[in-house]
């Protein structure tokens, strides 16, 4: 599938690997991924890696404010 026909270091064969790819492209290192996985597929993958982005940023972003009130609101009670 590949022109080299070597499978590149991320991929989605199995779920280590999966769960990693899935790491990296919430760290913001997805374009390279991407590029990978339409060489394979199609322009199928967009979709897939925006909606990971958009969706993973707002998870950490969720989190990240719900740490910040939580230490805020423990701060006052005391």
């Amino acid at each position: 599938r590949f022109p080299d026909h070597d499978l590149p270091r991320w991929n989605f064969t199995d779920f280590m690997h999966s769960f990693m790819i899935v790491f990296r492209v919430l760290c913001g290192e997805w374009i390279e991924s991407m590029w990978d996985c339409m060489l394979v597929g199609d322009v199928s993958c967009i979709p897939f890696f925006l909606a990971t982005v958009v969706i993973g940023n707002l998870v950490v972003l969720n989190l990240f404010l719900a740490l910040l009130l939580s230490n805020f609101g423990s701060s006052s009670l005391s």
